[in-house]
Order: structure tokens, then sequence, then C-alpha cells
């Protein structure tokens, strides 16, 4: 039963949850979640599995109708959503971070974020899509997941919502919500450090090439998508000392991978990343910046600072067991 409608499907909106970990020997990327912070916290809200899926909208600007009573939660992006009647009059504005109910014919609205890339939109039970390879995320490049496989939500596209986990509206959780702490709603606003794992390769560019990577702010290029956000680097010397680096077979890469191609304009791997890149590798970015980087504008700005594995592998181990991944 169709449970919401795209009236006006924006720049891109695809169905996400938390991907393929297990399909890069089919060469599958793992997809998923681009922003896993807003997503996990979009279904602990609604006390749904954090496998459920929810929608990745790309830049705001869609629209939805609900052809039955919703309870739902946007996170992400801090995007202006409004709640539109029958009569197309504004009843409601929308709290990010905070489960809301959308009823029956109700429209929600929303605009071009203020701050941020990708909003999540998720509703009580999780949106019912048949998963491929145990996952219901939409990955382009592979053609595969999604309500149409491989392809983002267009207008007229109905979603249905699963039935064995909706709950009734009428609970006490609506009216009195999981309260979220104020310090877990991101800011996404301003010059964004990303923390770096150097990987084996880094040991093998000179010294005056580290620092020229590590010490300068880079762009984000327009070019940017769900495989990877492409750099500009401010630096003129960073293209002519990365032309000096050796050539490579083509290896497996990870989400957060910082490829390094000639040209010296870093490009940090997102969720539907190629499985093999034979670029150099500054390093990786930490589990706990892949939100953030996901989260980036085109012409924004960012700088990378190195990390250790130690600390990082103690924030990611805490953010598992807080979501019960």
């Amino acid at each position: 039963m169709s449970a919401l409608v795209v009236i006006n499907a924006g720049h891109h909106v695809t169905t996400q949850d938390l991907g393929r970990p297990n399909a890069s020997h089919y060469g599958l990327t793992q997809g998923g979640a681009a922003d896993w912070h807003a997503h996990c916290w979009g279904q602990k809200l609604l006390g749904n599995p954090m496998t459920a899926t929810s929608l990745e909208i790309v830049l705001g600007r869609v629209r939805f109708r609900a052809n039955q009573e919703l309870a739902m939660v946007l996170t992400g992006a801090d995007c202006l959503a409004e709640i539109y009647s029958p009569q197309n009059i504004v009843t409601e504005h929308v709290q990010s971070w905070r489960p809301f109910s959308l009823k029956r014919n109700q429209e929600l609205h929303l605009k071009v974020p203020r701050s941020g890339c990708r909003s999540y939109l998720s509703v009580s039970g999780g949106f019912a899509i048949e998963p491929f390879l145990g996952s219901t995320s939409t990955v382009e490049r592979d053609g595969v997941g999604g309500l149409n496989p491989g392809q983002p939500l267009a207008c007229g596209d109905s979603l249905a919502v699963n039935p064995n986990l909706s709950g009734d509206l009428s609970d006490l959780w609506l009216q009195n919500p999981q309260p979220i702490p104020r310090s877990a709603i991101p800011n996404y606003a301003g010059v964004r450090t990303l923390h770096l794992l150097p990987c084996f390769q880094f040991q093998q560019f000179d010294t005056a090439l580290r620092e020229v990577l590590l010490n300068q702010i880079y762009t984000v290029s327009a070019q940017s998508n769900r495989m990877g956000i492409r750099l500009k680097s401010n630096d003129s010397e960073t293209a002519l000392l990365t032309q000096a680096l050796p050539s490579l077979i083509s290896e497996g890469i990870l989400s957060g991978s910082v490829q390094i191609p000639p040209d010296g304009n870093p490009i940090i791997m997102l969720s539907d990343h190629q499985t093999l890149g034979g670029y150099q590798k500054l390093g990786v970015v930490a589990f706990r910046d892949l939100a953030k980087a996901a989260q980036l504008r085109p012409g924004e700005q960012l700088r990378f600072k190195l990390s250790t594995l130690p600390l990082e592998r103690l924030k990611q181990q805490a953010f598992y067991r807080y979501f019960d991944l």
C-alpha cells in the first residue's frame, strides 16, 4: 500500500540503509547512507533498527504527500521543512532532529538547506523496499537497489512503509519523543577539519609533498557526488610535486580513502566509490568524520589533520555500541 508519494523529486533522492559491506567480492560497492550519523539518529529517534531504510535527499527542493498518517523525522542538513494542508496552507514548520506527524493528504516540503548537503527522511517502520543482497541502498553506478533498481526516485513514485514495524501514532513517544543531545546535532558551517589516518603510501611521499598536502585548505568541487568528494588545491606547487609520484597497480580502496591523482587535487571516496583504485593515497578519513565529508557542498572548504589508529578505533567502537551496530 502506498504511504508516501513523491510530488517533486528535486535534485537527487535515493533510498539508503547501511549498504552492502560484504558485496565487494562481487565487484559491487558498499553503498549505503553517505552520512551514517544522520541516518542512524533518524532511526533511533523513531525506534527503528539501524538497518531500516531512509530517504537521502541532496540539497532539498522536494515535496511528498502522505496517503496515511506517518510518524517521521528529518535529520542531516539544516533544511527548512514545512507541512502543507490539502488547501495548500502551511500548518507546521518541521523541526529537524525531532519526530513529527504527517497526516493523510498533507504534504511535506523541503527547501534548499541553509547548511549541509544531505537530509535524511525516516519513517516509523522504515520504507518498504525490496532488498538486493540484503540492502535497499540505491547505487546508480552498479544499477542495483532502490524502488526502481539503480535509479533515484522520480515524480510520481510511491513508497510503502513496513506494516510489521509501524506503531500506533497515539503512542506517548510522539508526544514526548526521545531527545537528542544538543552536542549530537552537527554544525555544518565554516571550514571543516577531517581527521586523517595515514596509510602505508603516506611514507612514500616526500616531506615537501606531505607538508603541502596537509597544510592547505581545499575547496570542494562541483564535480563531487556519492562516489567521491573532489577537492581543488589552492597551492600551485601541489601539482608539480604530485606529478613525480610513482605509478601504482590498482588495489582495493575503502570509504574515506584520500586519493592523490597527478593533478594534485585530492578525491575523498564516499559510499558509492569504485572497488579498485590506481592513484596513490594520502590516507583514510577517520570514520567519525565521514559524515562531515558527506555534508560538504560545492564551494565549501576543508583541511586535513593527522590522527592515530587507537584513538579513531575507540571513537568508531563507541558509535557502534551506541547504535547497536
